[in-house]
């Protein structure tokens, strides 16, 4: 080689080759890089791999295992022929000889056996075959080169006393299985890339991208092999990184989670489970910072998936990473700074539809819980001084998913003091606090006379009209002498400050409001007592407290046929007030009157209020009082309200996409529900049913499944559609009886079994078409029903897809699926 200093081009081209061996950049990245150095002699590749090798700092490596992965990587790029094959076969050759110069000479002899095959082991497409970078020993034990054979099965390997992993190490027969899969998909992958289907910005690109992701990741023992596996992916034109894999692992993971107390039922963690391989992802690299990086790369795809719209699965991801941090398996730095900052990628929106359906609050507080902006404190601090009036909606919302934890926030912020000249930010500040008191229930330890003189001091007429409507609206809702006391109180004092001879307070005008919030309030008490005030109220007519007859149309949907002295006194008031002719003239006081009488009775099917709304219709038809009577009596004879309101309390309807079956089934199994469960597609087409007794499970159904593997199949396979649950009645006897089951237990293995399904489908996808090969088909070792192996051999043999066989065998998709890979692992078929 010559001394010459080389020219900045080589220069560049030898420092991509180094970041190229370190797996910084891509084969076709490094492709022009390495087309000019095969102008040079081979000896200054040689020379530029030996000083890559030279400043390794893991020593427990060979150096000749890193020189034999640089003419590996070397190798790869004629065989993903991104060079030209005439000089580059020549060129290899003399590499190999000046790599040995640069080889301890007790390796040397290893290095030159391992060189000398180097051609030998990769006559074979690239896609078929696991790239081990490291040589092996010489051993009688089948080497990696058999999880390539299709011909090769783990019995086989198990015969010849195991499988020889690098180093002769020998590998479990799971192990096995995985190069199996990753060949069988990088096969898979390759006729793809020659389609030009490879590419991550289309639809089928990004799903082939995520099963590849999948597969590589879960059956990836060390960062080693998963750089091996993730090298040639880049080799077939992906761009993967170890986001993409969180990502690709985010999208199959089980759409659940579990309950609390579930644990025990759970068992211990499965290693290829997608959480599982996630966990391994983050934990299993070396270096802290590499360890940091890919946990800020979990919560990120974690965050995705709840911009998704999967609530569950993210969950699941922020729930691992918790654990991880719990475990102390991260720097508490890192743990710190996706906690501060995670939540910037959150879709604001998509939290504020998951906040909107009360039974998703249970895991949304989870998601809430672990982002430092939205705990209880610092929405808290967001809302003050939040101009928009949206955000601070959300904000709310936010807080009401917290619960407890918000609902004592907001309190200790209620038991400051303020004055009447505090600023309007105080004020609205307060109103949104008084909303959380209302709108969170008061916990079995917090004083009722706290919460009522909290609401009594801000109902102060004096004070900004929102935050006074707030604070009425508060005492409304506590049942019982005291809060009807309070809301009596405060009605007459309200009353005494307008009842005044001289100039009305300046603000008259609110308080007048305030008394129709009161009104509202008492009318909602049901009491004899609350409907006595407001009559009274009503009938004193007075104009400065407003129009007092109109809040008697508060009593309009309640039925006061209970309190017989409100009738009475309501129905002298409509006689009084309504139209009578005098020498064929017709006389009255007051329509608007009439009609908010009307209003006040027209949910009280009581005789007198029937014959004087029948009075009402047939002497003067044509007014609106009239038209609100007709259509009172109309409700009275149909008995319609009640019939529908019966109908609404026996029966449960909703989106799937909302709660999905696992969550919905086992949230009525804890509610001890009896009744009927049903899905239908977004057709309207019934595709299953679940029959639940006290929360049991006493029957499920779905295409020609029945029992349990019906369930499993309702879980492995989740369809879009809605869902109904008509009750058991009560006091309903059951017309059979039979064995009921856990649900729980059932929605654990269903889980299980969509995690093996995603893992399955992924090697073996909807649409393959399977061929019979002449090796013997066998069960897989879990299977145990010899009909359903010769009805799905039967399948595959007249040409169905997997989705087809899944149409025609009666078991659940993930047996099938099982055992179609088995298949195509043992060579009894191949993908056509």
């Amino acid at each position: 080689m010559s001394d010459a200093t080389p020219s900045p081009e080589v220069l560049e081209a030898l420092e991509e080759l180094q970041r190229y061996l370190a797996d910084q950049m891509p084969p076709l990245v490094v492709a022009d890089s390495v087309r000019l150095l095969l102008r040079y002699p081979p000896e200054l590749i040689a020379a530029s791999i030996n000083a890559w090798a030279l400043g390794q700092k893991d020593t427990s490596v060979a150096h000749s295992d890193y020189l034999y992965h640089g003419a590996k990587k070397i190798y790869l790029m004629g065989d993903l022929k991104l060079v030209p094959a005439e000089p580059f076969e020549q060129f290899l050759d003399g590499l190999k000889g000046a790599l040995l110069e640069h080889c301890p000479e007790a390796d040397r002899p290893i290095l030159a056996n391992s060189l000398k095959t180097l051609g030998e082991t990769a006559q074979v497409p690239s896609s078929q075959a696991d790239k081990i970078f490291r040589q092996s020993v010489v051993t009688k034990r089948p080497t990696v080169a058999a999880a390539r054979d299709t011909q090769t099965t783990a019995a086989s390997i198990a015969a010849a006393g195991g499988f020889a992993g690098p180093g002769g190490v020998p590998i479990s027969e799971e192990q096995f299985r995985g190069l199996r899969r990753i060949s069988l998909l990088l096969e898979k992958l390759e006729t793809e890339a020659v389609e030009g289907n490879i590419d991550k910005g289309t639809k089928k690109g990004q799903m082939l991208a995520t099963r590849a992701l999948s597969v590589a990741a879960r059956h990836s023992e060390s960062d080693v092999e998963l750089d091996q596996h993730l090298e040639r992916l880049r080799g077939l034109g992906l761009d993967v990184s170890t986001e993409d894999i969180f990502k690709a692992l985010g999208q199959v993971t089980p759409a659940w989670v579990a309950p609390p107390g579930a644990e025990a039922q759970k068992g211990p963690p499965r290693p290829h489970s997608a959480l599982e391989t996630m966990r391994r992802l983050v934990t299993q690299s070396g270096d802290p910072v590499e360890v940091d990086k890919r946990y800020q790369e979990l919560v990120r795809a974690a965050v995705d998936r709840l911009n998704e719209g999967s609530l569950a699965q993210g969950v699941a991801m922020l729930d691992l990473a918790e654990q991880l941090s719990q475990d102390r398996k991260v720097e508490a730095a890192a743990v710190e700074a996706a906690r501060r900052k995670g939540d910037q990628g959150l879709d604001w929106e998509r939290l504020r539809k998951f906040a909107e359906i009360p039974e998703q609050h249970p895991l949304l507080r989870r998601v809430l819980n672990y982002f430092t902006a939205l705990t209880p404190p610092e929405l808290l601090e967001a809302l003050v001084g939040e101009g928009r009036r949206d955000r601070r909606r959300l904000l709310l919302l936010l807080l009401e998913v917290h619960g407890e934890p918000a609902r004592a926030a907001a309190l200790e912020r209620l038991r400051t003091q303020f004055t009447l000249g505090a600023g309007d930010e105080e004020f609205f500040f307060r109103r949104n606090m008084l909303y959380l008191l209302r709108r969170l229930p008061r916990p079995a330890h917090e004083s009722l006379e706290e919460e009522i003189a909290i609401y009594v001091r801000h109902a102060d007429a004096r004070c900004p009209h929102p935050m006074v409507k707030e604070a009425v609206a508060g005492l409304g809702q506590i049942k019982g002498q005291k809060g009807e006391d309070a809301l009596l109180a405060l009605l007459q004092d309200v009353e005494l400050a307008l009842n005044v001879t001289q100039d009305p307070p300046p603000n008259a005008k609110d308080m007048r409001l305030e008394l129709d919030r009161i009104a509202a309030a008492l009318a909602r008490f049901g009491t004899p007592g609350a409907h006595k005030a407001l009559i009274d109220h009503a009938l004193t007519k007075k104009p400065e407290f407003g129009d007092t007859m109109a809040r008697l149309a508060e009593f309009s949907g309640q039925n006061l046929a209970s309190n017989p002295d409100a009738v009475k006194r309501l129905l002298e008031a409509l006689r009084s007030a309504a139209p009578f002719k005098l020498f064929g003239m017709t006389l009255h006081q007051s329509y608007e009157s009439v009609l908010y009488l009307v209003q006040a009775l027209s949910s009280t099917p009581a005789d007198g209020v029937k014959k004087m709304f029948e009075e009402l219709v047939k002497k003067f038809p044509d007014q609106e009082f009239s038209k609100a009577a007709a259509k009172a009596l109309q409700a009275f004879s149909s008995g319609r309200s009640t019939t529908e309101a019966a109908a609404e309390a026996g029966s449960l309807a909703g989106d799937l996409a909302l709660f999905g079956v696992p969550a919905l089934v086992q949230s009525l199994a804890e509610a001890q529900v009896s009744g009927t469960l049903t899905f239908k597609s977004s057709k309207g087409e019934v595709f299953g049913t679940v029959v639940l007794r006290q929360g049991k499970m006493k029957s499920c159904q779905t295409g020609k499944l029945l029992g349990d593997e019906a369930f499993y199949q309702l879980l492995e396979r989740p369809l879009p559609g809605s869902f109904l649950l008509v009750r058991l009645p009560e006091g309903a006897r059951e017309t059979q009886a039979g064995p009921v089951k856990d649900v729980l237990p059932l929605s654990l293995e269903g889980l299980r079994r969509y995690d093996e399904f995603q893992l399955a489908s992924a090697i073996v996808t909807d649409d393959t078409m399977l061929k019979p090969t002449s090796v013997k088909p066998t069960a897989h070792k879990d299977e145990t029903d010899g009909i359903l192996v010769k009805d799905l051999w039967t399948a595959v043999g007249s040409g169905a897809t997997p989705r087809q066989c899944e149409a025609v065998v009666a078991a659940d998709a993930y047996r099938i699926r099982r055992l179609l890979v088995h298949w195509l692992e043992q060579g009894a078929v191949t993908a056509a």
